[in-house]
Parts: C-alpha cells; sequence; structure tokens
C-alpha cells in the first residue's frame, strides 16, 4: 500500500516507508489517496522475435519523431479548427476518459531508471519492465480519487488519515466537501454556485498542518516551498491530476455532488436505505461502475466488442494475468495492468481532445459574453495549479461548465463557425496545442528537450518504443490467434491513407517500415481512423473493453460482478426513471439544468 503524491509527467521522486512492501511517494502535486503498488505486464507474452517489435536503432527513434510532428492537425489554425476533424461523440468523452484513466493507473509518463523519453534508446529489456516498473494507482474502479481509499496499512500515520478526512463535510459528515465559486459571475444557469472542487484555503488548519508535514517530508526545500505558497488554491481530492484542467475538475465534482445528493435523497424518501455515508457511497460508486460500460465503454468502443467481452466474462483479460503471474512467481505485486492498453491503446483519448470548447454562455455560444469560446490553455489556467484562480483561491462563477454543452443534451454543430459540442474525431491527427503543451518542458534548459517535453505525440511514441511495446501488427496476429477479435491484422498501414499521401510516403519510406511494423499507438489510432474516427476499432475496442470489464469482474462488489442496473437502484430521477446516461448523473447531482 502506497500514499502517493503523485505528477502525470516528470522525473519520479521516492521517498521509502519503513517495511518491505510501502512506498510513500509525495512529489508536491497534492494527492491524498492511499494507494496500493500493482503491476504491469505484457499482453501479448513477450518473445525474442525481433519482427514483432520495432527495430532496436536510433534510427527508429528518429523516425519516431518524425512521425510525432507529422500526427499534429495542419489545417487548424490558432483562431479556427478543422470541422471534419469532429465526432459524432459528445465532449464529455474526452474527459471522463481521463478521469477513468485516473482511477486505473499512475506514473506511467514519469522520467526515471525504467522508463524514459529522454534516453528512450535502447529499449528497455521486457524482463526489466515486466519486474520493476510499477503502477501507482490500485487498478479499481473504487473512487479512491474521490474518497481517498482505505487509510489502513504500514505506513499509513495520523496525518495521512488527517489529511483523507479533510474530503469530507466538517459538520455534515455523511457527506463530502465541495467548494464554493465567487464572483465575478454570472453562473451559467439557474443553479447553485457550490461547485468549485474544495481547497484547502477551506479546511480546517489542522489537515493544513498536516498536508503540510506530509509534503516536506517527501520533498526538497525548494519543492516544498512551492507546495506551501501554492497550498490555499490546491484541491484537496485524492488524485490531484483531476485538477489539471478545468473539465475534469467539473468531472471530479459531479461526483462529490452525486454523492451528496444520495444522502438528501434516502433522507427525504422512504426506501429503506439508511441516509448515511456509506450507503451514498455505495450507491455512487455502483451508478458509476453501471456507467462505465453502459455509457463510456459503449460510446469509445465497438458495442458489439464489448457486449462480446461482458458475455465471454474478459477471459482473455484473466488469461493475462494469469500468464504474467506464472512469468514473474518472483517479483510480481499483483493485480497486473496491460502495458498495451495503459501506455498505447489507452492513450486515445489525446486525439480527442479539442483547441475550442462552446464551454458556457460567458465562454462560448451566444458569443454576447466574455469570449466566444474557451481555449484548451485557458481550462488549464483556471484550476489549483494553472495560477489564474483570484486572490480567493476560488473557481469564479463564470467558469462553472455547462454540462448541456458537453453531454450531448443540447447539441450544436459547427456551421457558424464556432466549436461544435462534439469531441474530435478518434484518428492520428491531435490539436495544434498537443503539439506544444504549455505546462510541460519549461525546467529543461535544454532547447531540444523541452520541445520533446512539450509535444505529446512524440512523447507517447518514444515512451511505447521505450517500454518494448509490440507492433500493432503483432498484438493484433496474438488477439486473432486467441480468439479475441475476429479481424486480420493490417498488414500495410500505409494503405489506409490514400487521402494523406505526404503520411502514406514516410510511413512506407522508413527505414523502420512503420508500415508493416505500426507503432502500436499510431496503429490503434490508424484503425479507427479507417472505421471513421467515432469509435475504436476492433483492436482498440478489444484492448479497453477487456482491460475495463476484467477490472470491474476482478471485483467482487462491482456493479458488474453483482449484476446491478440502475433499475435496481433507490436512487431516482424526479420523474421517477433510474439513473441510467451521463446526463442524468449531472441532473441528479444538480451539476447541470
Amino acid at each position: 500500500m502506497a500514499i502517493v503524491f503523485q505528477s502525470h509527467g516528470g522525473a519520479e521522486k521516492e521517498r521509502a516507508v519503513p517495511g518491505p512492501s510501502v512506498r510513500a511517494g509525495r512529489p508536491a502535486t497534492g494527492d491524498v489517496a492511499v494507494d496500493e503498488e500493482a503491476d504491469f505486464g505484457y499482453f501479448v507474452p513477450p518473445l525474442d522475435a525481433p519482427e514483432n517489435y520495432l527495430p532496436n536503432t536510433a534510427e527508429t527513434l528518429g523516425e519516431l519523431d518524425e512521425l510525432g510532428e507529422m500526427m499534429i492537425d495542419v489545417v487548424a489554425t490558432p483562431t479556427s479548427e478543422d470541422p471534419t476533424e469532429d465526432s459524432t461523440l459528445p465532449p464529455v468523452f474526452t474527459y471522463w476518459g481521463q478521469f477513468l484513466d485516473h482511477e486505473l493507473t499512475a506514473r506511467t509518463d514519469r522520467e526515471g531508471a525504467i522508463s524514459s523519453m529522454v534516453n528512450a534508446h535502447p529499449p528497455v529489456a521486457s524482463s526489466t519492465v515486466e519486474s520493476q516498473f510499477r503502477n501507482a494507482r490500485s487498478p479499481r474502479f473504487d473512487l479512491d480519487s474521490v474518497y481517498g481509499g482505505s487509510a489502513v496499512g504500514e505506513g499509513i500515520d495520523a496525518d495521512v488519515v488527517k489529511v483523507i478526512s479533510g474530503l469530507r463535510h466538517p459538520t455534515l459528515t455523511n457527506k463530502m466537501r465541495v467548494g464554493t465559486a465567487v464572483d465575478p459571475g454570472p453562473l451559467p444557469d439557474n443553479l447553485d454556485e457550490h461547485r468549485d472542487l474544495p481547497r484547502y484555503g477551506q479546511v480546517q488548519s489542522s489537515v493544513r498542518d498536516a498536508a503540510l508535514r506530509l509534503a516536506q517530508a517527501a520533498m526538497t526545500p525548494e519543492a516544498f516551498q512551492k507546495f506551501s505558497d501554492s497550498l490555499p488554491q490546491r484541491a484537496i481530492i485524492g488524485d490531484n491530476r483531476n485538477d489539471e484542467n478545468l473539465v475534469v475538475a467539473q468531472f471530479h465534482l459531479s461526483f462529490l455532488r452525486f454523492h451528496n445528493k444520495a444522502v438528501d435523497y434516502l433522507a427525504s424518501h422512504d426506501t429503506g436505505w439508511i441516509a448515511d455515508f456509506s450507503s451514498a457511497q455505495a450507491l455512487t460508486r455502483l451508478h458509476y461502475q453501471w456507467l462505465i460500460v453502459e455509457g463510456y465503454l459503449k460510446g469509445v468502443c465497438d458495442p458489439v466488442v464489448v457486449d462480446r467481452v461482458v458475455n465471454d466474462r474478459a477471459s482473455h483479460f484473466f488469461k493475462f494475468r494469469a500468464e504474467f503471474d506464472a512469468r514473474r512467481q518472483n517479483t510480481r505485486l499483483g493485480n497486473a495492468l496491460p502495458l498495451e492498453f495503459s501506455t498505447a491503446a489507452y492513450r486515445f483519448g489525446h486525439s480527442m481532445v479539442r483547441t475550442f470548447y462552446d464551454y458556457n454562455k460567458n465562454f462560448g455560444r451566444p458569443g454576447t459574453g466574455i469570449l466566444p469560446r474557451a481555449t484548451l490553455r485557458l481550462l488549464f489556467e483556471f484550476t489549483g495549479g494553472g495560477g489564474r484562480l483570484d486572490d480567493d483561491k476560488k473557481l469564479p462563477k463564470n467558469w462553472i461548465i455547462d454540462w448541456t454543452r458537453f453531454t450531448g443534451a443540447d447539441p450544436h454543430d459547427a456551421s457558424d463557425g464556432e466549436p461544435a459540442r462534439l469531441a474530435r474525431r478518434i484518428d492520428t491527427e491531435l490539436a495544434p496545442p498537443l503539439h506544444t503543451l504549455f505546462k510541460e518542458g519549461e525546467d529543461q534548459a535544454n532547447q531540444q528537450l523541452k520541445e520533446l517535453f512539450k509535444n505529446l505525440a512524440r512523447r507517447n511514441l518514444r515512451r511505447g518504443y521505450n517500454l518494448r511495446l509490440p507492433t500493432g501488427q503483432a498484438l493484433h496476429k496474438h488477439l486473432k490467434q486467441t480468439g479475441a477479435v475476429q479481424s486480420s491484422p493490417i498488414q500495410d498501414v500505409s494503405a489506409l491513407f490514400a487521402a494523406k499521401p505526404d503520411l502514406k510516403n514516410f510511413l512506407a519510406g522508413t527505414a523502420s517500415r512503420f508500415h508493416e511494423r505500426t507503432p502500436l499507438w499510431f496503429y490503434i489510432l490508424a484503425e479507427a481512423e479507417a472505421a471513421g474516427g467515432n469509435r475504436l476499432g476492433e483492436v482498440g475496442s478489444c484492448l479497453v473493453a477487456s482491460t475495463f470489464v476484467g477490472v470491474l469482474l476482478a471485483d467482487p462488489d462491482s456493479a458488474l460482478s453483482r449484476g446491478f442496473t440502475p433499475s435496481q437502484s433507490p436512487l431516482k430521477m424526479p420523474d421517477n426513471s433510474p439513473i441510467d446516461s451521463i446526463a442524468k448523473w449531472m441532473r441528479f447531482a444538480a451539476v447541470m439544468q
């Protein structure tokens, strides 16, 4: 079990806590969740078959960088987007996916001894990766990012428990703490202003002092000073990555509000349920887990593949875990997740990120508010670490999200020249801001390293190479041979890009032969693009759905294991209908009108 103050990227810093299986890593990012370490392993059993991997040469790394540079949308401009890149998925799916990623994995993007973008060549040996590359999250959909996890275990002291207690309302202890937005307004709707994440500036001094002691024990003096200075505006949530952009922050807030509304509902309706913390937590988890399969997975994946995986009880995922355990009997921690999922397939969401959003009436349509649209950069800046919160260290009312524009409840296309209320397509083109990530690489003195850290596509491609992921064709072949998918591998990926001759010719002309030995992340995106970009293809769907469904079935208390459906829940909408969509979730939580 570990208490993790973790970051999304950057260099890794660890501080040992006594005990052979306990690690406390506390970078200056403010996480408070107690968590367990777990394993990563290869879905495709490691083989000494060179054709299953990218060529192990420095030239391969250079060609990966070239490919990363080509994966940026060149049609978009600083003031407009390419409407042909719009998918049919509402934009909530982009940030819903990010929230789910933070539930399952952490530390996959850090520079360390095992995984490095800077020193990506030569790749790390598969045996070293499986024995030493660790997941810093418990791979369960248990909402530890919301509730803080179970504060029990060696090395879990009173300060850890005290900080976790700060997640709860100080007097209404059955409820979760939320924050209150402040002027300037106006609000985007007629709902209340209690729609900011809870922040350290509003908690008891004993909670802040405990957080400072934990941070000081884990950080350099310089990092601790920065942490201390910024503490008032930092969100007090289990995983602080959920405050790195405003959409995922507001999505996280919906869980706090859903929990609290569940307490209120059980108190005001004769359901037989006790209106306490445990009941609200259990029901919040069950509704959330049901929506993972029926809402999220069946949106971003092929529903036929999702149903196949569910009906098969994720047999290929559990076969992967059994094979991994057999390979790593002396070094395994347990609860392994596929590296092909965490460092390739599940990064499909990066292609769905927009440059601009129709965020609310203040930063979006009808264009008579403050700005005609919200830029991605602004959505990162109006967070605890973004530097744009006001002197009160709280979210301005005018930045509360209008979820009707993100969930499909109030759709709008781009025919008026403004951003469609849709995610970008799942394909091989990323929005321009992901070519120059404004918060990354600023501490790099070397300009080339700075450019690398800022380019998300290059980072993803280098990481996959460094961790010795199989090629897309090798994974596809393995899935086909084991009966997990029905389609055959794409032998020549370049043939998919007749409409993109520069990309087609580049892939076919690489010394690394990327057209037939394709980087896995790119292969997953290319497969989706060939099918229209509105969802993952069969290979991507299989890997994502197998991991999610397997994780749920591995938990005997999950909604899927229990056969839970929203119709069985005591919680209902005002019209007595079940809470069976993400839009209804938001309305029940009273964060969407």
